[in-house]
């Protein structure tokens, strides 16, 4: 697996699906002990979602938008999606990355 630093941390990407409808689920693991770092989606049990397609958190990890275009990971399609009080962007993912 390909790594990467985010914000001074080592880190890789793994690629799941949430149990509940099969849409793209993106997990950040610190590199080499391979721990959780942080989730970079949400499952807001959207059609939109597929297994290319998700919402991602910038409310959790800031930053993690412009981290995910910088490394040519995934793209915005400029749509927001609000939950609570927080608002979730739609990227595509290039699989996998």
């Amino acid at each position: 697996m390909k790594t990467l630093k985010f914000k001074g941390t080592e880190v890789s990407l793994s690629f799941d699906s949430y149990q509940n409808n099969g849409s793209l689920a993106v997990l950040m693991n610190t590199v080499p002990d391979d721990e959780l770092y942080g989730v970079i989606t949400v499952n807001l049990g959207s059609f939109l979602q597929t297994d290319r397609l998700a919402f991602v958190d910038e409310n959790n990890l800031p930053g993690i938008g412009a981290w995910l275009r910088k490394n040519k990971i995934a793209s915005p399609l400029g749509y927001k999606e609000r939950s609570g009080f927080c608002q979730y962007e739609l990227y595509a993912f290039h699989k996998h990355a």
